[in-house]
């Protein structure tokens, strides 16, 4: 029976045009540009430029296992589920800038990477753990690097089932880019070393932003019951697979912005492992919690000044920051 047929309830959602959000982060680029030091998070700022826009979108919700569906798959869902699906409308803003925050601050990443020897992405392998949103995967692969996003959650995994959503990137021109080198976006549900477990020495960078914070992984016990991040590993079993993935000399890097003022468990943004079980998995420490909070602080004083309209009422934290990096031996 032809999909139209089949009646689906439409959720009430105003979309904005396909356009208006990449044009705004091209703004707030430009007006983020003095808050970074390196040449490889200007480039980071500078390849919105490349952006494409995003027609709005319809993802199916079955009501009683809450799996959600790209259009492509709703064929070989079963009649008698079909009917049940409720449609959920998705625009351009959703898609880019998704539902945690301010992606483009994944600049004042890049820009702490830069000071551990990582001037340009071009030619290499990446591997972003929860990426949440396709943003920052893309302006890494238009500097040339082949991303993959791993992501459990399964709104993040659907949304992004999308035609253009991966495969090849164009670079672009910028200082630290070598356009000889094709971008790439490939894209993974589910727990590293659980569901999916990449080939030997894949990585050159292993990657985690505002994922792996001790208070996510290890929650307190008043925060057990909130959304966290299950490994279904132990540490030293999950530090195992991130060595494995890692090519000898790859960076394994956490970054983690919070405030430790807030209630939840995202206010403990330290980072999961410590020093031994890092060193044990044959991860040379670099940086251990490290303070980043100025650089954190210059970066989110420049996206207050370019105010709510560009910014977003997230632009007015002040968060604190911490770096862990370590290098596979």
């Amino acid at each position: 029976m032809p999909l139209c047929t089949f009646l689906f309830v439409e959720s009430p959602k105003v979309e904005s045009k396909p356009g208006l959000t990449v044009a705004r982060l091209q703004r707030l680029a430009r007006a983020l540009q003095a808050a970074v030091r390196s040449d490889l998070a200007t480039d980071f700022l500078n390849a919105t430029s490349a952006l494409p826009w995003i027609q709005p979108r319809k993802l199916y919700q079955d009501p009683d296992s809450k799996e959600l569906y790209p259009s492509s798959q709703i064929a070989s869902i079963s009649a008698d589920r079909r009917w049940k699906l409720v449609s959920r409308s998705f625009d351009e803003h959703d898609c880019y800038e998704g539902r945690y925050g301010m992606p483009l601050s994944y600049a004042v990443f890049m820009d702490a990477l830069s000071d551990f020897g990582v001037r340009s992405l071009s030619g290499k392998r990446v591997l972003d753990l929860g990426f949440a949103s396709i943003l920052p995967l893309r302006l890494m692969a238009c500097l040339g690097a082949s991303v993959t996003g791993l992501e459990t959650d399964k709104l993040v995994s659907a949304l992004y089932a999308f035609d253009g959503d991966s495969g090849p990137v164009r670079t672009v021109r910028g200082r630290t880019i070598d356009r000889s080198h094709e971008g790439s976006i490939e894209l993974k549900r589910g727990r590293l070393g659980v569901d999916w477990t990449p080939q030997p020495a894949t990585f050159d960078l292993i990657l985690s932003r505002n994922t792996l914070k001790q208070g996510y992984v290890h929650p307190r016990p008043e925060h057990a019951h909130e959304p966290n991040v299950k490994l279904k590993l132990t540490d030293e079993a999950f530090l195992a697979s991130v060595r494995g993935a890692l090519a000898s000399g790859g960076l394994f890097a956490i970054y983690n912005t919070f405030d430790p003022s807030d209630s939840g468990p995202g206010a403990d943004g330290r980072c999961p492992f410590n020093r031994e079980q890092l060193t044990l998995a044959h991860l040379e420490v670099l940086g251990h919690d490290q303070s980043d909070d100025q650089r954190a602080l210059s970066f989110f004083a420049a996206a207050d000044a370019a105010g709510p309209d560009l910014a977003g009422p997230l632009g007015k934290l002040a968060p604190r920051a911490l770096l862990t990096i370590a290098r596979a031996v």
